[in-house]
């Protein structure tokens, strides 16, 4: 990066860019009162030399805007910024985030943005399996979180015995 200070004109264009990098090159034109074709090369020079990254700012209330991507592995996704996710059968996998997740440079296949999240529970009852005996749960399972992977159990000892078998768990 340079360290050459940036005149006043390339100190305007950049600091509108700032506030909304949305701007159209002739609404920079106007507030910095320069014609089209010098913002155009001002943009171009600060684009080279100290434009790292345009962001996005979603509109309406944050707290109710959620991120569904499709990535092929889970594991650069900070479990802070995830909210679910679920491995899908072509192996990758659909993740929703919180709203502060894209300034992570994730890489993602795909990106759909939620605007509201609703949950469904049925009184429908799924049969659990110990992951350790494979026996039947009943009541509630034990668990056990490693690697962005739960694991259920029918009881400790088989929680426990799970635990000390598996060398890159302990």
């Amino acid at each position: 990066m340079h360290t050459k200070n940036l005149s006043y004109n390339e100190s305007s264009v950049l600091r509108l860019l700032m506030e909304n990098s949305r701007l159209t090159i002739s609404e920079i034109s106007d507030r910095v009162k320069l014609n089209r074709n010098t913002v155009s090369k001002i943009i171009s020079y600060l684009n080279k030399e100290y434009i790292e990254k345009y962001t996005v700012e979603t509109k309406g209330n944050n707290d109710n805007i959620y991120f569904i991507v499709t990535v092929n592995n889970i594991e650069d996704i900070n479990n802070e910024n995830i909210v679910e996710y679920y491995e899908l059968m072509n192996g990758k996998y659909m993740v929703i985030m919180n709203k502060n997740s894209l300034s992570n440079q994730i890489k993602y296949n795909k990106l759909d943005i939620a605007k509201k999240r609703f949950a469904f529970f049925n009184n429908e009852i799924i049969d659990l399996y110990c992951d350790y005996c494979n026996n039947k749960i009943s009541g509630l399972p034990g668990t056990y979180e490693h690697n962005k992977n739960k694991y259920y159990f029918c009881c400790d000892t088989c929680k426990n015995s799970f635990i000390k078998e598996m060398p890159e768990i302990s």
